[in-house]
């Protein structure tokens, strides 16, 4: 699949249900700018039973589909959560099993392919505080790339986890990848991460 159709066009392609639409700004993740941004409102209907309401801004890289690319399956996301849910290593890896498991399954129904929901599973594991204090974790997950060949992937996930008492929201930016975490992928996803972290802070 052509990264150009974007991920939201892919899903309506293949007939992936989706609630209302997200936003069509990013207030989170403002750049880069050649990374293709897109919003989805949370829960998305391809993973119903997520608990976490509100909204998804999404950043990927230029070679998010394409499997031959170091950035292959390579993005960013910052979720908006509505009514400040806590969220800790548990939370995450129910969302993360999920959002994953969902998004395979719903993506393959429309291709003919049949990922296997029992192998999509989260391993979440604590890291230590960012320098603000911010709650931080280390993922990985099992994940079939319906969007390709059906391939089975281990997805490195870093997760910051951010209050927002004044909009009485919480904030959570993933960071995510396939390609090794001492990569140039990973060290460009950090410092948009970064970067999200200061607009989510409001200290940028």
């Amino acid at each position: 699949m052509k990264q150009i159709l974007g991920f939201t066009l892919l899903l309506l392609a293949l007939q992936v249900p989706l609630n209302a639409a997200g936003p069509d700004r990013p207030t989170i993740l403002k750049e880069p700018t050649d990374w293709r941004f897109e919003g989805m409102a949370i829960p998305p209907g391809f993973a119903p039973d997520i608990k976490l309401t509100g909204s998804e801004e999404i950043r990927f890289a230029p070679g998010m589909f394409d499997t031959r690319t170091s950035t292959y399956f390579t993005y960013v996301v910052a979720i908006l959560a509505d009514g400040a849910p806590e969220l800790g290593a548990t939370e995450l890896k129910d969302f993360l099993e999920k959002y994953y498991r969902g998004l395979s399954i719903a993506v393959g129904r429309g291709k003919g392919l049949s990922p296997d929901a029992g192998q999509m599973r989260a391993v979440v594991n604590a890291m230590p505080p960012s320098p603000a204090g911010k709650k931080r974790f280390a993922a990985e997950v099992v994940f079939f790339d319906s969007f390709s060949d059906g391939r089975k992937l281990t997805l490195h996930v870093e997760a910051l986890v951010m209050p927002r008492p004044a909009s009485k929201q919480t904030c959570l930016i993933l960071l995510v990848s396939p390609s090794p975490q001492d990569s140039a992928a990973w060290k460009t996803l950090r410092e948009i991460g970064s970067k999200a972290a200061g607009n989510a802070l409001g200290t940028n």
